[in-house]
């Protein structure tokens, strides 16, 4: 809107004195839609515009005493910090500014582009000299980084000299919007205040690293929607449009991704070139400043339990530290926080969970959010965006100027932790981790390539060699535990990290009581695991010749026989062998799946195999499948002869022709809104197949003839409010007519529900013992519409127990543990799968089995021994969930529904499961028979 006629007033204020009062931005330079606030202001109606005051720097700081050379956030911005939420471009252009006026003191690094192709950067501040020798800085970081190359008292030299690296990455979450601001108002003032004693101090002992924003897309998501929303006044209402985002919201990035969860998968580009960023500095302090619902207040360590095994002592003691000071900070500002609760440190996935494993003291800051300018707390106060940016203002100052005063302690703490980690790798049983050459080499690359990109030294062998009680072949890995990622390395390659068992008795003793858990998120992670790959590990480091592993997370592979006259056989079990597929459909190969393994000239394939022959192809096929063979990794074999001596010939019908599937995803609430980005990021950018997202009210209506198949994710809402019985009908009329349905988790939960029944699956309510049922029958329940029911006796605590449990409950729900389940040999939807797949199970939903004459169970839970491999599992969901359906399909009439009770794709993350999500879409595609 425009701004006219209309003057700020301009009030001073104290560092302690908060600001209550909303209105819009007078200033004319204000971009549209972004709206101000101020301290006192009174709102007149001048042309339907409010005037506010302006908000002050001695708001953030008294006394600043700021040095006019340098840009203040006002000057380039056309409001000041608190009085709008800055989009991106505003951040950057702040930045640039600083950068210009200031390069002695202040220099940026554009560290990559997020998916929207938005700059993301981190801004060096610092003294002069420390500016000019950033080189000779991250060399410092990267010796001490590796105590194993340094010489007698070098490590004592470079700590002498070396300053306390702060590392502080904001507003990871788009809606979390304070954190950027602040980071706007934290430059200013370490480049400008000469009023506050500490900074001579912070240039002299330190070097603070800003990323200003973490997740530019989802943060212009949210002002967007914000802004649109917003009129006359922003709205303090808790329940107002401009705090109710729309379905994805700005939390998550472009491609529906939290990217506090994404530190060691390396899923993103943003969490991809921020780690690569950070490890060139091995900052000594890390801050991660989110927000939090609005009823809280603030938190920062130390944190609640538990707490990740492998995060030192010293450690946690400097998080203590911090703690204090920033409470004695807070304190003397009238603010509250709180400590120890809600938030753990256990996940190594955060964005202070993975630096911690480096060796950094680490730490997450969470300010309640006001979503907009300002919110109503239902006690009636007022929070407002500006008292958000001095929270983190003051928290964020606060951590540098400790690890100034303490940069010997907070740079020794880093170098011990490497130190120790070498140390410990040498001395604990496990002294190496084997990944062999396997099936699945494609995803055994991957895992070498993720693990190297986070600074983990992995050789690949060059020859054969025996360790650990095996023979291995060329083209292993090999991982000592003798280097300085050692904890980093424990927390992703081994089967479980071990949680306190005070803690889990706890959580035990809770469950009895009826409520709830505190486990904050996932308790199992494993990488081999959620890849499927066999790893070994060895109690003596192996002996042999090695070359660096690398960071390519695909090994181009060449043709075997690239002159073969009559065919080539790709072979299953490799997801390599996927990627092959979905490119060659692409490029307009024609590819056959083999549904039962075969001989071909003296050499055994699985089923699953695929084949292309020179009949069903033309003249450019060697060209294009040379070009597959490089991007996809697959091995590519190449045959003289289709005389198969054993299995089904290379033309029976067994050798189905494959399809290239169009796919449409529900997208819109109520879609999950991270199961969408998984299985689109999944089907796109991990095997390049295009997807058409579809509103999701619009399949109650919309003709789908279009498309081959439709995929129903996750749900975080009622997929029948938005569907209907029209939209349950549309998608049985698809399936009938030769579609093909796929629905994960909530996605089948829906499907499964008796009023719409596109799957007949049906999810079981909580088993009890046999015990507990005739109890439960024995004792008489009250009846509508009597005022009283007739006595029982409780005789024990058991029977109290069975009374207030309520009946047909679902079964405990699972918080994230990684469970077994085992596939069906002879199906068409598994061939080529590996034998033992790995899900992440979360929630409660189980499933009975279908019955043949309904389905076939294709991959199913293992046994009540065997189903539980990491995290915690229930007892009673160990008894429940074994032999339980995980995939089923059902033919509809000329297609066919599949069903998976937990969603594949978690987090982008379960390679291991991205094969049996594929085999779902094409292979179903291949046998349904669809109405042209």
């Amino acid at each position: 809107m425009r701004h006219s006629g209309i003057a700020a007033l301009c009030l001073m204020s104290t560092a302690l004195v908060p600001i209550t009062t909303l209105a819009q931005n007078a200033t004319a330079q204000n971009a549209p839609g972004q709206h101000a606030m101020g301290q006192n202001a009174s709102v007149s109606e001048l042309g339907g515009v409010g005037v506010v005051a302006q908000v002050h720097n001695d708001f953030y700081f008294a006394g600043g005493n700021y040095d006019p050379a340098v840009p203040t956030p006002r000057s380039i911005l056309g409001y000041g910090i608190g009085e709008a939420i800055s989009p991106h471009a505003k951040v950057m252009s702040y930045f640039d500014a600083l950068a210009t006026a200031a390069p002695d003191r202040i220099k940026l690094f554009e560290y990559g582009r997020s998916w929207q192709g938005k700059r993301l950067i981190y801004a060096a501040i610092g003294a002069p000299e420390k500016i000019a020798n950033l080189g000779a800085i991250q060399a410092d970081a990267q010796r001490l980084a590796d105590p194993r190359k340094l010489g007698p008292g070098e490590a004592e030299s470079i700590i002498a000299r070396h300053p306390a690296v702060v590392w502080l990455a904001y507003s990871v979450h788009g809606d979390e919007i304070g954190p950027a601001d602040s980071s706007m108002q934290l430059s200013y003032h370490l480049l400008a205040a000469r009023g506050d004693p500490r900074i001579a101090t912070i240039r002299d002992n330190s070097l603070v690293i800003m990323v200003p924003i973490q997740n530019p897309d989802g943060r212009d998501r949210f002002i967007s929607g914000n802004t649109n929303a917003t009129g006359m006044l922003p709205d303090a209402d808790p329940i107002s449009a401009e705090r109710d985002q729309q379905w994805p919201g700005g939390r998550i990035n472009h491609a529906n991704f939290d990217l506090n969860r994404d530190w060691f998968a390396l899923t993103q580009p943003e969490t991809r070139s921020h780690t690569a960023a950070m490890l060139k500095f091995y900052p000594a302090v890390v801050v991660d400043s989110h927000e939090m619902g609005t009823e809280q207040t603030f938190f920062f360590p130390p944190e609640a339990d538990p707490i990740n095994p492998y995060i030192p002592a010293e450690q946690r003691a400097l998080r203590a530290v911090i703690g204090q000071n920033t409470a004695r900070l807070f304190d003397q500002a009238g603010l509250t926080y709180f400590t120890r609760e809600n938030y753990d440190a256990f996940y190594p996935g955060y964005g202070d969970g993975w630096p911690s494993t480096q060796g950094a003291v680490a730490m997450t800051f969470e300010q309640g959010s006001a979503r907009g300018m300002a919110v109503r707390r239902s006690n009636g106060s007022t929070l407002t965006f500006a008292d958000t940016v001095r929270s983190q203002f003051i928290a964020t100052l606060s951590t540098i100027d400790v690890a100034s005063r303490e940069r010997s302690r907070f740079v020794r703490a880093f170098y011990d932790f490497r130190r120790s980690a070498i140390a410990e790798g040498r001395s604990e049983a496990i002294k190496a981790y084997v990944i062999p050459a396997q099936a699945d080499q494609g995803s055994a690359d991957k895992i070498a390539a993720v693990l190297s990109r986070q600074g983990i030294e992995v050789g690949r062998a060059r020859a054969a060699f025996s360790a650990c009680g095996k023979t291995y072949g060329a083209g292993s890995y090999v991982i000592s535990a003798a280097q300085p990622t050692k904890r980093l390395i424990r927390n992703l390659l081994d089967k479980e990290v071990p949680l306190d068992a005070a803690f889990v008795a706890e959580q035990e003793r809770r469950r009895r009581l009826g409520l709830d858990d505190e486990i904050y998120d996932v308790t199992a992670w494993s990488l081999p695991l959620l890849y499927n790959v066999t790893i070994d590990i060895c109690t003596v480091e192996p002996t042999v010749a090695l070359e660096v592993a690398g960071t390519d997370m695909v090994r181009p592979s060449a043709i075997v026989r690239p002159d073969a006259s009559v065919a080539f056989v790709v072979p299953s079990g490799n997801v390599a062998t996927a990627r092959f597929m979905t490119a060659a459909l692409r490029a307009g190969i024609a590819v056959r799946a083999m549904e039962e393994a075969f001989t071909l000239d003296g050499r055994s394939y699985p089923a699953g195999s695929l084949v292309v022959t020179r009949a069903e192809n033309g003249p450019t096929l060697n060209a294009t499948l040379a070009d597959i063979a490089r991007t996809s990794g697959a091995n590519i074999i190449g045959f003289d002869t289709s005389w198969v001596t054993q299995g089904p010939s290379l033309g029976s019908s067994k050798a189905v022709r494959l399809r290239n599937p169009r796919i449409a995803i529900a997208w819109d609430s109520p879609v999950d809104r991270y199961s969408a980005g998984a299985t689109r990021y999944i089907l796109e950018r991990k095997f390049g197949v295009p997807v058409t997202p579809i509103r999701t009210r619009r399949l109650a209506s919309t003709p789908l003839a279009a498309f081959d198949v439709v995929i129903i994710p996750d749900a975080e809402g009622d997929y029948g409010a938005t569907l209907g019985e029209a939209g349950a009908r549309n998608l049985k009329t698809f399936a009938r007519n030769g579609g093909v349905v796929i629905g994960l988790g909530g996605g089948t939960a829906w499907m499964a529900e008796p009023s719409v029944d596109l799957v007949s699956l049906r999810r079981e309510n909580a088993t009890v013992s046999e015990a507990a049922a005739k109890a439960r029958m024995a004792t008489p329940k009250p009846k509508d519409g009597e005022n009283t029911v007739e006595g029982i006796n409780l005789v024990d605590a058991g029977a109290y127990a069975n009374a207030i449990n309520e009946p047909n409950r679902d079964p405990t729900p699972l918080d994230g543990a990684i469970v077994q389940a085992q596939t069906a040999p002879d199906h068409w939807l598994t061939a080529g799968l590996a034998p033992n797949l790995y899900f992440m199970m979360i929630g409660s939903d189980i499933y009975r089995p279908l019955t043949r004459d309904q389905g076939d169970n294709v991959v199913r839970f293992a046994g009540p021994r065997e189903v539980a491999v990491s995290g915690i599992v229930w007892p009673e969901n160990r008894e429940q969930l074994a032999f339980k359906p995980a995939t089923v399909v059902q033919a509809v009439g000329r297609g066919y529904v599949v069903a998976f009770t937990t969603d594949p794709t978690y987090r982008g993350q379960s390679d291991g499961l991205d094969a049996l999500l594929i085999n779902a879409i094409y292979n179903s595609v291949a046998r349904a028979r669809p109405m042209r």
